[in-house]
């Protein structure tokens, strides 16, 4: 165990038994415990005694073979006074500073010397023990180390630098002009990263320097930044999975050209992102099929020149399908869900035999052996993903084809026939809490559910014997599993803090005239009949073909994105309980520390007790804060980089009486009300009914407040993002692409919401 300067020492003892006490209660002061508490170190470990030979130094003190500060490797430091090295080991004097560099030819050359102003030595007295000199004035004018004795030391040091491979810090002692090395370790900050460095470790590679990436979708179930070992899992699901599919899909060629580069979503500064081009590029370059999928996932079609010239390359590398491969996506379109009810029931009764385990080591090999287990549920879930696209986009083709054009009214069109959809999962969660909070409401009223403290509230509702009780827990066992941030594993769920749920429950029933919403489908005959692109014979067969079809795509992506979000709660709930054995083992100093490993850390911490990782694992855990509030442009050419929202706050903004944004309509409807900007769930709570939602992006953590506002605003999504899908579902209208409408509307803005012309408008407050 490495515990430096934990233990007590004694110089210039005779005879051991007197100290001995002193010596070995050391191991055992509470300084040192924490010590070993905070590094994952065995809190009752045996400690070694060592006995050595004093030496009677006249100079002495510590060397580093980099720079201690900025661990510049060429520059090695000396650091001296006169007689022994605690004075300048426990920083009670300021010592001599000596520098010297070496060249790349391997060649030490002396750089500088300053004079400390040591005013002490330390020295052995010949009964035992030590005893404290002052310095007279020339000593403390003049250097104790010479030019040469500094050269010589930094030679030595050179050896035992090359020995140990790796930066040493060196105490050492001269008594009649012999060295003697006390004692070598490693620099204990050599190899620290800096928070830059922790930042952009885990950025994935570029292809080239034009690279397209989006947070798109992604950006939405993946918001903020996702912790170090979410980020490893997540992409290592979703990549096998997007690889597996399009291997069988024939896009091999055009998506894996090479192996040294990952596949589906790349993480930059802890931030998921997906490659633009490589999905673009499945429906060719410049076509209405592609531009059907830009408008899908973008809610607009893309015309970044450099963006597009970009795709056209990536088209024409990629080739054409095969008869063979064009025939499976025509039986994929026909029959993608018909496997979905069986794989879900796989899922969720899947054996969590990695929660049986005792020991640390066995639990954490149960979760890795799990891990090929859940592929079946993520290649479905993205086969079902790229279907219902691939539906959406004939929908869309046909649309224009019949206009000849993209306008308005294709657009809208399009919007209003994606929100035809009904039993939407996404949608089903709000409804069901909606169903408990009605039942509250009934059952005990809602001043007295809400005059309630969280943990009275939770008890009553996971004992009682009412319909509330009962509604609540069924709540649980269905949608438990579901959360913020649900793709990280080291997010809660509602399952596993019950009180997430009750402050949503307690601001449902806040609600006057709480009333349960539920949507019935439209036939296809009536919904056609409404559509303002005229629609000749031909036109309408297709579309009521497509419809249906489309509908069925909506309802198997949303299954089969809850069937993978339970793949991870089934994990989230594997390594929670590893990261308990581990702290109760003495690895980790807190459970949370494990999740901002990565699995081969997890590993080397199982098989060494390295403080090293420890001390990465808090290092990450301090920075993610910061890497929390980074908001990323929804697309970045090369290297993402965050927007940086601290600069520009709302109050940077002129003020304009009348301000109108135009974005994307999504989900159709007018509506006037009060604005609240939000852009946290925290923030989100103190939402009041009938107010109009302005964020950044929505996930299914922000589902249980759309049964009260009355329309939403998002800067980033397209028409499959999540606050689309729920809000046509609710009948809400709701804008998204509003990029800087969280800064330019502020809470308490009275504004108009357009759903049809996805315009948001500041209007003036009412009267009271």
């Amino acid at each position: 165990m490495l515990a430096a300067g934990q233990m007590d020492t004694f110089l210039g003892v005779k005879g051991f038994k007197e100290n001995d006490q002193e010596i070995l209660s050391s191991s055992k002061l509470i300084s040192n415990v924490e010590y070993k508490r905070r590094y994952g170190q065995v809190l009752n470990s045996p400690m070694a005694v060592v006995v050595q030979e004093m030496v009677a130094c006249e100079v002495s003190g510590v060397l580093f073979t980099c720079d201690p500060v900025t661990n510049n490797p060429s520059v090695i430091t000396i650091t001296a006074n006169y007689g022994l090295g605690e004075t300048v080991v426990s920083g009670s004097v300021e010592p001599d500073t000596l520098k010297l560099r070496r060249k790349d030819s391997g060649k030490l050359v002396f750089d500088s010397c300053v004079i400390g102003s040591k005013h002490q030595r330390i020295v052995m007295q010949d009964s035992g023990g030590t005893v404290t000199e002052d310095l007279d004035e020339n000593s403390k004018s003049e250097s104790c180390l010479s030019k040469e004795a500094a050269e010589l030391l930094a030679k030595l040091s050179l050896k035992i630098e090359k020995y140990y491979k790796s930066s040493r810090d060196i105490e050492w002692g001269i008594l009649n002009e012999q060295i003697y090395i006390l004692q070598s370790r490693p620099v204990t900050n050599a190899a620290a990263e800096s928070d830059k460095e922790i930042q952009h470790e885990f950025d994935a590679p570029l292809r080239c320097e034009n690279e397209f990436f989006t947070v798109a979708n992604v950006g939405e179930v993946m918001p903020g930044a996702t912790s170090p070992l979410g980020i490893e899992l997540s992409s290592k699901f979703f990549g096998n999975a997007i690889r597996i599919l399009s291997l069988e899909n024939g896009f091999e060629e055009n998506m894996f050209k090479s192996n040294f580069f990952p596949s589906g979503i790349l993480p930059f500064s802890s931030h998921v992102h997906m490659p633009v081009v490589e999905v673009m590029t499945r429906y060719g370059h410049n076509t209405l099929m592609s531009k059907g999928f830009m408008v899908s996932m973008f809610g607009r079609i893309l015309d970044d020149p450099d963006l597009l010239r970009y795709a056209e390359e990536k088209v024409r590398e990629a080739g054409q399908q095969s008869l063979y491969f064009r025939l499976k996506l025509f039986w994929d379109l026909m029959f993608f869900d018909f496997d979905l009810p069986k794989i879900k029931k796989k899922i969720y009764n899947y054996d969590l035999n990695f929660l049986e385990w005792n020991t640390a080591k066995e639990t954490f090999t149960a979760l890795l052996n799990s891990c090929s287990d859940f592929d079946v549920a993520g290649k479905k879930h993205m086969n079902c993903t790229e279907m219902s696209s691939n539906w959406n986009t004939y929908m869309f083709w046909i649309l224009c084809q019949t206009k000849k054009s993209f306008d308005n009214d294709v657009y809208s069109d399009f919007a209003r026939l994606l929100g035809t959809s009904s039993n939407v999962e996404s949608a089903n969660i709000p409804l069901a809490m909606q169903e408990v909070a009605i039942q509250i409401v009934k059952d005990i009223g809602s001043e007295k559910f809400n005059s309630m403290p969280p943990e009275e509230a939770e008890e009553w509702l996971e004992s009682s014997t009412s319909l509330s009780g009962y509604k609540f827990r069924q709540f649980l066992d269905r949608h438990g599993h579901r959360c913020l941030k649900e793709f990280d594993v080291h997010s809660i769920t509602w399952g596993m803090d019950h009180k997430l749920l009750i402050n949503l429950l307690q601001n449902l029933v806040k609600t006057s005239n709480i009333e349960e919403v539920r949507k019935e489908e439209e036939s296809t005959s009536k919904i056609l009949s409404q559509l303002q692109v005229p629609l000749d014979f031909t036109s309408k067969c297709y579309l009521r073909f497509v419809l249906p079809n489309c509908r069925r795509g909506v309802r198997a992506r949303e299954i089969s994105k809850s069937t993978v979000i339970k793949c991870f709660d089934h994990w989230r709930q594997g390594f929670w309980r590893l990261a308990k054995q581990m702290v109760s083992e003495g690895r980790l100093p807190e459970k949370e520390l494990l999740f901002f490993l990565t699995l081969d850390e997890i590993n080397d911490l199982l098989n060494t007790r390295s403080p090293g990782i420890v001390q990465k694992a808090i290092q990450r855990k301090k920075l993610f804060p910061i890497l929390e509030q980074y908001i990323f442009p929804e697309i970045s050419k090369g290297i993402p980089k965050p927007l940086n929202y601290e600069e520009e706050s709302s109050d940077s903004y002129e003020f304009i009486a009348d301000l109108t944004m135009k974005g994307v309509p999504v989900s159709q409807g007018v509506t006037k009300g009060f604005a609240r900007v939000a852009m946290s769930l925290e923030e989100a709570a103190h939402l009041k009914p009938g107010e109009i939602l302005i964020t950044y992006s929505t996930d299914i953590g922000w589902s249980p407040y759309f049964p009260i506002i009355s329309g939403v605003v998002t800067e980033l999504g397209g028409l499959i993002s999540h606050g689309a899908v729920v809000s046509r579902e609710y009948g809400l209208p709701c804008v998204v692409g509003l990029q800087g409408a969280c800064k330019r509307f502020r809470t308490g803005d009275y504004v108009l919401l357009d759903g049809k012309k996805g315009i948001l408008q500041r209007l003036p407050q009412p009267e009271q």
